[in-house]
């Protein structure tokens, strides 16, 4: 349930008065787990939002008059079974050994997942700041929660396929979840379509294209059919690798990994769903072209069934191109059962191939509580 604090503003320079409207909301996700790493290693271990990212959320709207609205999100992290002081990397299902043993210090990321300030009217809305990609936000509308396609598609580049920066140090756009110093549009909704553009700013000085994101996607959604299309890019600088390699771990960018000179990365997805009321059928597509090298592509099916409190899902993920090392395949299954509106139990198994330079098929059993307030 989410807590609304609304309080009224005057305007001093009208007399006037406005509506303000802050709501507080969030989840915490915990689950027990249970893993075999890609390294051959076992890791058992509570970990922090397993099907949706522990977080807290403040957000508000002031009415401006004429239909517009101030608008703003501050959308932060909570390590949860660390309580936000203390953070272990436990990815080990999919990851390598070394995700299971790495821990670092990490204190409140107020606003990590997404900050910005912007307005909102009869034109859609405009945002500014730290924005989720539109890649990111496409990503997420496929699948059931926890499934190995979302794994895969948002750590990536770790597997060395789709996103790949281990063989081809390509920049990285389908795993960048956020995009900081960028500004979003997102029109109204008409007849069922919508468009959304999002461009983020390299921010270096005589270098305007150096890790610049530009993104687009257009969607549509009537009765039981929602589908999207979204294409995306990010851009290195010639003849600069090694101090864009030090902005993207160290600034702006942060979230995207170190750029060979003058590569750039395109990356287009396409997504699908259809309700039929007994069960509901999600596909999606991914495509990334970089520069100097072939293409990866990767496409995953879902299917979940709702049974009175319970909902049961599916996923098969198949991974194939260019520069991964070999085809990957991977599959998951999943129960949750709703014990009210905001609480859940759930559990749920994945698993993918091992690469060959990896030692076994990583895989790992989850099984935990949501509560959504």
């Amino acid at each position: 349930m989410k807590k609304s604090l609304v309080a009224l503003a005057a305007l001093a320079a009208t007399g006037a008065f406005a509506q303000s409207t802050v709501t507080i909301s969030g989840n915490i996700d915990m689950s027990y787990v249970s893993a075999k790493t890609a390294a051959g290693t076992n890791f058992s271990g509570i970990a922090s939002g397993a099907t949706s990212t522990s977080k807290i959320i403040f957000s508000g709207s002031e009415d401006l008059g004429g239909g517009l609205s101030a608008i703003f999100r501050a959308n932060s992290t909570i390590v949860g079974d660390r309580g936000n002081t203390f953070q272990r990397n436990a990815n080990p299902n999919l990851g390598t050994g070394a995700a299971a043993t790495a821990a670092t210090n990490q204190g409140l990321a107020f606003g990590d997942r997404d900050l910005y300030i912007g307005l909102k009217g009869g034109f859609g809305e405009v945002r500014a700041g730290r924005n989720q990609s539109i890649s990111d936000d496409n990503n997420n509308a496929g699948g059931h929660a926890g499934s190995v396609w979302t794994y895969f598609m948002a750590n990536s580049s770790a597997q060395a396929g789709v996103n790949n920066n281990a063989f081809t140090a390509a920049p990285v756009l389908g795993a960048a979840g956020r995009i900081a110093d960028s500004v979003k549009y997102l029109s109204p909704v008409v007849n069922g379509f919508q468009v959304q553009a999002l461009y983020g700013f390299g921010e270096r000085i005589g270098r305007a294209s150096e890790g610049a994101v530009t993104e687009a996607q257009i969607s549509y959604t009537a009765g039981p059919l929602a589908a999207s299309y979204s294409i995306g890019r990010v851009a290195a600088a010639a003849n600069d690798a090694t101090t864009f390699a030090a902005l993207a771990t160290t600034a702006s960018q942060a979230s995207l990994s170190a750029a060979s000179a003058g590569v750039k990365s395109d990356e287009s997805r396409l997504m699908a769903s259809y309700d039929l009321g007994v069960a509901k059928v999600n596909v999606g597509s991914y495509r990334q072209k970089i520069d100097t090298a072939g293409s990866d592509k990767a496409w995953h099916v879902t299917g979940t069934i709702p049974m009175n409190a319970w909902t049961f899902g599916a996923t098969y993920l198949n991974v194939k191109g260019g520069d991964n090392a070999g085809n990957l395949k991977g599959y998951s299954v999943s129960a949750r059962y709703d014990l009210s509106k905001r609480t859940n139990a759930y559990a749920f198994y994945r698993t993918m191939d091992k690469l060959s330079t990896q030692t076994s098929r990583p895989s790992a059993v989850y099984v935990g509580m949501n509560h959504a307030f």
